[in-house]
């Protein structure tokens, strides 16, 4: 955590952007299009200039995709005499200055790929800009580049491509030193990290010389990689601003791997989180669908991602068993969006408080993907969740209320009767917060291990909100492609209950970066209780626990 204070310090006094001279901001998320979930690694001249004629002969360019990147495979195995990078010919015949010409003829901007290591992802051969950063730097913008996507493949090795566990594999070096090259040019070029969020502080060191972030591993055709993903993102609302934002990686909305539902829940959390709208699909009529294209193109949708606010929603509860989320965030207008996320394989009945989840009496409210307003809505909102549906409503005329749940006191790990393989660890004053100690390796199987807290003080019996400020970084990096999902599961019994099931999202930066996760636990009585956490998975640890708050 010290070395987290150091970046916090440095970014504040501008030291820790190399870059500030021309390397380009922007004040939203980027929105356009990429090569690499159709293409893959084989792009070339007619699909780039196809896609891109298509973003603007549908009118996607109208609506913010402007920014059209040729991924991994563009260029040619070896460098020129100069030691610059070519662009393979067979492929590019055109070269990379004629092909920037043509994306800015058409009113679009022109995005180009490289990595921090020896060489492209996805290849044995393709030289990336490792030991080269000023070189590549000078042809990017030689060749009219406006956006750099900047990958981590062979970062310490030319023979292994992925390498998460190395040191220098996971240092931001390689990359503060790209972007201090992109900043010595004369073109503003907009600098995109692709370092899979591997490594500790990612969004400490990454948002004073980037303008996004990629926060996970690769998305892959598939539901759980939403549930994954959305998992990693959720801490990054501490770092998200106008001009940095989280990238939860492209979409992949009209590739055919989700159904219509999910598509919608797909791009509309990938909005409300700030990520950057990079659409995956061919922008052609003829390979996209009608329907995904009415998704990828809802302005609504769209309009909440470019808020001028530039603020992620938060994670503000989590229903695990009913397997659905409450998600909120502030938009410009005194505005809020809603997202209701349900999980589930089939549908869920959804119930928000107004008063005690969101702080607010009454609003006006809009569902968006069914563009209808629905009036004033106050006391409790009630909405059957379809299948993986995310339902966004925006509020407006929002009127608080000062009738939220009060503090009835709070409970440190340090507090409790540990058992089995549970163990405290001291932290240091800037770690484990608020109580600057947790309680790890709650563990399930032969060291099956209990946290228990007696003397929880209850005024009423009922439900109760609870505030678990907990620690999980256990981030899915290889195990991604298969079962990855950046969770850790705990269960809570009070008095002796049938214990309930939670999943806990990454919480920070690294092992001692506490985060919080409102839930609803039912079981108290008025008086004394005794509370008990426990891992929920035989086999696997629950996340880390610093403490929890209870609220009347």
């Amino acid at each position: 955590m010290q070395t987290q204070a150091i970046y916090m310090l440095l970014a504040a006094v501008g030291l820790l952007d190399p870059a500030s001279a021309t390397l380009l901001r922007t004040s939203m998320p980027l929105m356009g299009w990429n090569s690499y979930n159709y293409y893959n690694c084989n792009p070339n001249e007619s699909i780039i200039k196809a896609n891109a004629q298509g973003l603007v002969s549908l009118g996607f360019d109208k609506l913010g995709y402007k920014w059209v990147t040729t991924d991994c495979g563009w260029n040619a195995n070896y460098r020129d005499s100069s030691g610059q990078l070519v662009w393979v010919s067979s492929r590019f015949p055109s070269g990379g200055k004629a092909l920037g010409d043509f994306l800015h003829g058409l009113g679009l901007k022109f995005g180009v790929y490289s990595g921090g290591g020896y060489y492209q992802c996805g290849s044995t051969d393709l030289p990336a800009s490792l030991n080269h950063e000023t070189t590549d730097a000078n042809s990017f913008n030689n060749w009219g580049a406006d956006s750099l996507k900047y990958d981590n493949c062979y970062s310490t090795s030319n023979t292994t491509m992925v390498d998460n566990t190395s040191p220098g594999a996971v240092s931001p070096t390689r990359f503060e030193t790209m972007s201090k090259a992109l900043g010595a040019v004369s073109r503003g070029i907009v600098f995109q990290v692709c370092q899979w969020g591997v490594g500790e502080n990612l969004g400490i060191w990454a948002p004073p010389i980037a303008e996004s972030w990629r926060i996970s591993n690769d998305i892959q055709n598939n539901w759980k990689s939403i549930w994954r993903i959305a998992n990693e993102v959720v801490p990054y609302y501490k770092y998200t601003k106008p001009g940095a934002y989280p990238d939860m990686d492209m979409l992949t909305v009209g590739l055919g791997a989700l159904s219509h539902e999910e598509e919608r829940f797909h791009f509309g959390l990938w909005s409300i989180m700030k990520s950057p709208l990079i659409m995956g699909a061919p922008a052609l009529t003829s390979a996209t669908s009608s329907q995904s294209l009415a998704t990828l193109g809802n302005a609504e949708v769209i309009a909440l991602n470019q808020d001028s606010l530039g603020e992620q929603a938060r994670l503000v509860r989590r229903y695990t068993e009913e397997e659905w989320d409450v998600f909120v965030g502030t938009l410009s207008g005194d505005r809020l969006v809603i997202g209701l996320a349900n999980w589930k394989n089939g549908s869920t009945a959804a119930s928000v408080d107004l008063a005690s989840v969101l702080g607010i009496s009454s609003a006006t409210a809009r569902d968006v993907w069914a563009a209808q307003d629905l009036g004033t809505i106050s006391g409790t909102y009630s909405k059957t969740l379809a299948p993986h549906q995310l339902q966004l409503l925006v509020l407006s005329n929002v009127a608080k209320t000062s009738a939220t749940p009060k503090s009835a006191g709070y409970y440190t790990a340090t507090d409790a009767t540990l058992s089995g393989s549970a163990a405290k660890t001291t932290c240091s004053s800037t770690q484990c917060l608020p109580a600057h100690a947790k309680v790890g390796f709650i563990g399930q199987g032969p060291a099956a291990a209990a946290v228990t807290f007696n003397g929880v003080k209850a005024a009423t019996s009922g439900t109760k909100l609870l505030g678990v400020d907990f620690i999980n970084y256990d981030i899915a990096t290889d195990s991604a492609w298969a079962n990855g999902s950046n969770t850790r599961n705990m269960t809570i019994s009070v008095n002796g209950a049938t214990p309930k099931r939670w999943a806990f999202p990454i919480s920070g930066g690294n092992w001692f970066d506490t985060g919080r996760l409102q839930i609803e636990v039912g079981g108290f009585k008025a008086g004394d209780n005794t509370v008990v956490f426990r891992a929920a998975t035989d086999g696997q640890y629950a996340p880390d626990l610093v403490g929890f708050e209870v609220f009347e």
